[in-house]
């Protein structure tokens, strides 16, 4: 075999490695992406455990076949980075999605576009992803289911203790 043919199949064994530890994957499309967007997104990610990368398409789509999944030729078509979420589902998502608003608050056009995304071996399309990102965090959803059971049981008190006053009240009579 070939030295190139070797490589090339470390670099597909990689990438599944990187797809099989990621529990989502986003693949957006770049253009005119400059350098101090690239710093700041590959910082931003690399705080956030999310793996940033631009890969060749043909060894991602080698990769994701070995895995069992089939993507559209067309989705990968043109220059694609691949960003990977390994803390949690919705962390690569939400975080494609904060550049993406963050450069259109800037009222300059995003230079990422989402193409599709894979959860779990599934194809996810555009609009998946999108609603992804905007799940609240873990934490904020445990705050609010515990606020909500909280809200009940002080109800309840309340309810119980105004029952005992009315009593106390009637004794006292």
């Amino acid at each position: 075999m070939s030295k190139n043919l070797e490589a090339k199949k470390a670099v597909v064994t990689e990438i599944e490695e990187k797809i099989e530890k990621a529990q989502s994957m986003v693949i957006v499309e770049y253009k005119a992406l400059t350098v101090e967007q690239v710093t700041a997104l590959r910082a931003k990610c690399r705080a956030n455990g999310v793996d940033y990368c631009v890969l060749k398409n043909t060894l991602v789509k080698r990769a994701l076949a070995n895995k069992g999944i089939t993507l559209d030729d067309q989705i990968m078509e043109g220059p694609n980075a691949f960003v990977f979420g390994n803390n949690d589902p919705i962390s690569a998502p939400k975080m494609v999605k904060e550049f993406i608003a963050g450069c259109e608050k800037d009222k300059k056009k995003s230079p990422l576009t989402i193409k599709a995304g894979v959860m779990d071996g599934v194809v996810q399309s555009v609009e998946e992803v999108k609603a992804l990102a905007d799940i609240l965090p873990r934490e904020q959803l445990i705050a609010k289911i515990m606020g909500c059971l909280n809200s009940q049981a002080t109800a309840l008190a309340y309810v119980i203790k105004a029952i005992a006053d009315r009593q106390n009240e009637a004794a006292a009579e």
